[in-house]
């Protein structure tokens, strides 16, 4: 009988440290998922900030802050994504036409280098939190989709998760549909308005003198 009960209590011990250990890693695992999709969230707000500032600081470097207008926004949103980027920035192409088109006064003004450094920065600067955004992206996907036993418990505990949203003004996105937006903005090959749904019709420039 003494032996049976130590038999037992031995079981029981097996089966407790089984448990907390099998505990302790799916905890692991669902506190991994948390930190993938809260970095991702806070990515993609600050792509979008990052985009904002951009455009503010334009106006701001050519004195002209209380003169934004909507068509001029858009075409330094479609130049930092690369919209420009067969035509160039030279005086004279669909770019500079366009801000001269929207700004026919800053045509007399010395603005051209300053227009090129400032957007060069700016795409520079864009490309590299997409690119940040991107490689989070993947690395997400990759320790969703790693391990045949880890994958399984991922979807258990049911990620992607409503944790991850990618807001668009008042639009927010959860779960799968924020991952594949967030995909979707940084891949996206044409111009698309910053941030929103639909594609915007193209851009209409006076032809170059």
């Amino acid at each position: 009988m003494k032996g049976v009960l130590i038999g037992l209590g031995i079981f029981v011990a097996i089966i407790l440290i089984v448990g907390l250990s099998l505990y302790g890693w799916v905890n692991g695992v669902r506190n991994d998922g948390i930190q993938h999709e809260t970095r991702l969230t806070a990515q993609y707000l600050d792509n979008q900030n990052y985009l904002s500032a951009y455009v503010s600081g334009f106006y701001e470097q050519l004195g002209i802050a209380n003169l934004k207008s909507e068509k001029l926004d858009q075409i330094l949103s479609d130049a930092v994504r690369g919209r420009y980027d067969k035509g160039g920035f030279n005086v004279g192409s669909s770019f500079f036409t366009g801000i001269m088109e929207a700004y026919p006064n800053l045509a007399g003004l010395d603005v051209y280098d300053k227009v090129v450094n400032y957007v060069a920065a700016g795409r520079e600067g864009y490309r590299a939190t997409q690119s940040k955004l991107l490689d989070m992206l993947r690395a997400y996907d990759s320790w969703r989709e790693t391990g045949i036993v880890k994958s399984q418990a991922v979807r258990m505990l049911g990620f992607p998760s409503s944790r991850l949203e990618a807001r668009i003004g008042d639009q927010s996105l959860k779960g799968v549909e924020a991952r594949d937006r967030m995909y979707r903005i940084v891949l996206a090959p044409d111009a698309l308005k910053a941030y929103e749904s639909g594609t915007m019709e193209p851009l209409k420039v006076l032809p170059s003198k």
